[in-house]
């Protein structure tokens, strides 16, 4: 048996909304980052099935942590949505960057580290047992009691599973709801038009085969070469309705691009999606990221998870400050955030959107949507949204 070490917050998982957390709470304190080891399976940089698209709300998030987006990035100037023959576009200078997840996610690893973090790859988590004053954790080479420990390890959730937490709540709205998607990588030339004007494509048109999502082609690099992300979306938000073929759709997209699907990988996982009346806590345990849940509307996953290291932290500090783990307002502090309320709309026009896909329905909504377009910021082509930060977060640690 390995020798104990006690820890004041066991963060598993070192993705997005675990590094977030912790980023969060060594902007509140720099004296956080003694206080904090973050454990995860996998060895950055590693591959991570993820479009890669950085909206605004993630923008801003890292903004608010005092850091500027520093890995190489595609800057998408232009969404197009189409439905058959029927377009609209979103626009922005640029509307939203497109990351490779293993050089994104490794960079907020070095930064966490940077800062004093203790985060240890490669090692697996084996045992959880919650106990009144810690959490018992085994993994693969150490035993910690943590008073905290923030579930940060995706939609797959150990944590979620191995401490039964459908199971454990009678009554409670946490059962969880599960979108797919698959997708490939296709080797390209900058001379295509995607990477030539800077456009991500968004097609619907397969909402008349049960699709509850779209079809995608992101351009992006991978060690500096042009690839195109292309892929397709099931948000599943109407669970009672057919399940599309997503690789037969998937074959059906391409070919009309000229791609042949059986000449790629064929990579595909679920998404656990976000219900502001699910369980995010338990006494000493947060659900963050993923692990929490994610948007189904459009499956935008990194600026979410990003999002979460905001209340989830708050929560963590006060939970000290009161010497009260309980976390019984955890939840509470989720449908007040204004992102997670801006996600909770997501939710909610996910099950509309997709209850009644009839064709002539959706053409009619593309034709306004085109319309209302015109009067917004979105159909601006010089329109910046997200913010910039306003402090660097290594100045502000540094002075303390």
């Amino acid at each position: 048996m390995s020798e104990v070490e006690t820890i004041d917050v066991l963060i598993v998982g070192s993705g997005p909304s675990g590094t977030s957390t912790a980023l969060h709470l060594i902007k509140s304190d720099p004296a956080w980052a003694g206080r904090i080891v973050i454990v995860d399976k996998a060895v950055h940089p590693r591959e991570k099935l993820c479009g890669g698209g950085i909206t605004h709300l993630g923008q801003n998030v890292l903004a608010d942590l005092g850091l500027a987006l520093e890995p190489r990035n595609f800057e998408v100037k232009e969404a197009r949505l189409l439905y058959h023959d029927k377009s609209y576009s979103f626009f922005g200078n640029p509307l939203f960057r497109i990351v490779r997840r293993d050089e994104f996610d490794y960079w907020l690893v070095q930064t966490a580290e940077k800062l004093g973090v203790r985060v240890r790859q490669g090692e697996a988590v084996k045992e959880i047992t919650p106990h009144d004053d810690h959490v018992e954790v085994v993994t693969e080479q150490a035993v910690f009691h943590a008073q905290v420990v923030v579930a940060a390890d995706g939609s797959r959730s150990y944590v979620r599973r191995k401490l039964k937490w459908a199971d454990d709540a009678p009554g409670v709205a946490h059962e969880p709801h599960v979108a797919r998607l698959v997708e490939v990588l296709t080797p390209e030339t900058t001379a295509a038009p995607e990477f030539r004007d800077g456009v991500a494509v968004f097609d619907f048109t397969p909402m008349d085969d049960d699709l509850q999502g779209y079809y995608w082609d992101f351009p992006s690099f991978i060690r500096g070469k042009p690839f195109m992300n292309r892929g397709v979306f099931d948000s599943r938000a109407r669970p009672e309705k057919p399940k599309a073929d997503l690789k037969e759709i998937l074959a059906g997209e391409m070919a009309e691009r000229g791609r042949r699907l059986e000449d790629y990988e064929l990579k595909g996982h679920p998404i656990h999606w976000y219900n502001k009346d699910g369980r995010f806590a338990r006494p000493r345990v947060l659900l963050v990221g993923d692990a929490a849940g994610a948007d189904p509307l459009v499956g935008e996953g990194i600026s979410f998870a990003l999002g979460y290291g905001d209340p989830a932290s708050a929560a963590i500090i006060d939970a000290f400050n009161r010497n009260d783990f309980s976390f019984d307002t955890y939840v509470d502090r989720l449908r007040v955030h204004p992102l997670f309320i801006h996600l909770d709309k997501r939710v909610r026009l996910a099950q509309y959107a997709y209850l009644l896909n009839y064709p002539w329905l959706a053409g009619l909504g593309w034709s306004v949507m085109r319309l209302v377009m015109r009067f917004t910021s979105w159909g601006n082509r010089e329109h910046v949204p997200g913010r910039q930060p306003a402090f660097r977060l290594m100045d502000l640690t540094s002075q303390n």
